[in-house]
């Protein structure tokens, strides 16, 4: 059984990733980002394409990757970032999954927390939330990080953390049997017809149990 503790500044994964959504204004996600500007000890920061233009309007220190087909990159910062930009042609992938591919072939899998994933266009989160359950392979752990909360990609029987009262919706886009409990409306080896059906529940114990055996998402709101 898998165990999830409650997500603080301290326990989020330190390899960072910012995709080029709604640039991250919480404070969690900041104080991330501001420890890996400061350099403290096991933080790395790898910007999908654009994202690093966002990232630059927050801070100075170049990230240390840049990792995409960099068609948003302006000329005069890819002089700046020379060593750091890893180009991908590939146009059947975008820049997120050559992004985790990326970072895998540098030393197979480890947790990450992705940032900037959310906002911006419509479309590209949609992609972005479809695509989280495929990364399985790439990742030892997947926190994406917005500003109203997270979603945890869970691919194992599981406890996860919470807060009673917390706001906790599920999403199995393969549509296989799971099961969560310890909420308002508890699922016992369930098949959601619709993607939707598992969102909007709510925690009633401070630990929630989710037994599956394909990756699927569980978000849980910021109280």
């Amino acid at each position: 059984m898998r165990y999830y503790p409650l997500f603080t500044q301290e326990n989020l994964p330190k390899t960072l990733v910012i995709a080029n959504g709604a640039f991250p204004k919480a404070p969690t996600p900041l104080a991330l980002i501001d420890r890996w500007r400061s350099g403290e000890a096991g933080y790395s920061l790898t910007c999908c394409d654009g994202a690093v233009n966002k990232l630059r309007q927050y801070t100075d220190k170049l990230p240390d990757a840049v990792v995409g087909d960099l068609d948003s990159v302006s000329s005069g910062l890819k002089d700046l970032l020379d060593g750091r930009i890893h180009h991908f042609l590939d146009q059947d992938t975008n820049d997120l999954t050559k992004t985790m591919k990326f970072i895998h072939s540098q030393g197979g899998k480890r947790p990450i927390t992705l940032l900037g994933a959310s906002g911006g266009r419509e479309d590209h989160l949609l992609a972005n939330l479809c695509l989280l359950t495929t990364y399985s392979d790439l990742v030892s752990d997947l926190v994406m990080l917005t500003d109203e909360g997270y979603f945890i990609l869970v691919s194992e029987p599981s406890e996860i953390e919470v807060i009673i009262g917390q706001q906790v919706s599920i999403f199995n886009f393969s549509q296989t049997p799971v099961s969560l409990t310890g909420v308002r409306w508890p699922l016992r080896g369930d098949v959601l017809p619709q993607l939707w059906s598992g969102s909007l529940n709510c925690a009633e114990e401070e630990t929630i149990r989710v037994e599956t055996h394909c990756p699927i998402l569980i978000y849980l709101a910021n109280v």
